[in-house]
């Protein structure tokens, strides 16, 4: 696969996923109950969190776990054994 075909690629998975946040965003603004409007917020939001990836206080996108083991302070936290 060629440079300009990934770029393009990304390019058009971006401008999907734009468009999905642009009907949630009209999805809010159409609701007609709270509960409607709520689920398309959170719809939003999950959207916006995948596409924009988070950052680390240094600028950086954080390194990924391998494994999804839970941490010791998850164990702590979630009242499992110590």
């Amino acid at each position: 696969m060629e440079a300009n075909e990934i770029m393009d690629r990304i390019r058009s998975a971006r401008d999907h996923a734009l468009e999905q946040e642009r009907e949630e965003r009209q999805n809010i603004a159409d609701a007609d109950t709270a509960d409607k409007q709520g689920a398309a917020s959170v719809r939003l939001a999950t959207r916006q969190a995948v596409r924009e990836p988070s950052t680390t206080s240094s600028g950086r996108a954080p390194i990924p776990r391998r494994t999804a083991e839970p941490t010791r302070r998850h164990l702590r936290t979630s009242g499992g054994p110590r």
